[in-house]
């Protein structure tokens, strides 16, 4: 019997022929999260990229071969896999607008969390360009936990922050964090421990927040871009007065 390539896996292979890249450029192209094997075993067919790959995997996958998801999804046939909380306030892949989603704000520490749009958040194209194959969405920051006079760069309230969704953190990253059981999203920087997390903030008067397994909070994306509106940070600090 003659094992048919299904026409996914000879798109990908297309693909990659098309931009010149061996399966172990691929790879190391996925930031190292798809192997050489991997990538033949998708181009044989014998691995599928949406129900056998995790969503990182297929995220770095599509970084490699230099897809969009619209544009996978237009050369392959196969629909991306959502991130559904995301996708329901409005996160969505970008292309060539230079605006993401603004879905709501984001607790720093002793601010609130809201989940309602607020419209659209300019950023620099620079930006769109380097995570182009991430959802990206953008949130207002409440509470002060994140600023801190002393240090030379910080994130006051009043400031917007861009996140990557999909993106896999890493120690020091500043994420958005979401607390399941009281709907409370966190703005903190991300530290992994052998047996738990932390979540810690910049200003230090503003505790951390030490994450066990069984707690229910989860990293919806990691903040690859801040934004200042001095106009409302002065409104956000006024009204702290």
């Amino acid at each position: 019997m003659t094992f048919i390539k299904p026409p996914w896996a000879e798109a990908i292979f297309q693909r990659r022929r098309h931009l010149n890249k061996s399966q172990e450029k691929v790879g190391a192209d996925s930031g190292d999260v798809v192997s050489q094997t991997t990538v033949s075993r998708i181009e044989r067919g014998l691995v599928h990229p949406v129900k056998n790959l995790s969503v990182e995997e297929l995220y770095g996958l599509l970084r490699a071969l230099e897809w969009t998801p619209e544009e996978f999804t237009a050369a392959t046939g196969l629909k991306m896999p959502g991130v559904e909380p995301l996708e329901q306030m409005g996160a969505r892949p970008v292309t060539s607008t230079m605006k993401v989603p603004i879905v709501g704000t984001v607790s720093a520490g002793r601010g609130e969390t809201t989940v309602e749009p607020e419209g659209e958040l300019e950023v620099p194209e620079e930006v769109l360009r380097r995570y182009r194959n991430y959802s990206l969405f953008a949130l207002r920051v409440t509470g002060d936990s994140m600023y801190c006079e002393d240090l030379p760069v910080s994130i006051p309230p009043g400031a917007y922050v861009v996140a990557a969704a999909e993106l896999s953190p890493q120690p020091g990253d500043v994420v958005v964090a979401w607390h399941e059981p009281t709907q409370t999203g966190y703005l903190k920087e991300w530290h992994p421990r052998r047996e738990h997390q932390v979540l810690r903030s910049w200003n230090p008067e503003v505790p951390p927040i030490l994450v066990q397994p069984d707690d229910e909070i989860t990293v919806q994306g990691v903040v690859v871009n801040v934004t200042f509106d001095p106009r409302r940070i002065k409104r956000e600090r006024k009204g702290r007065r």
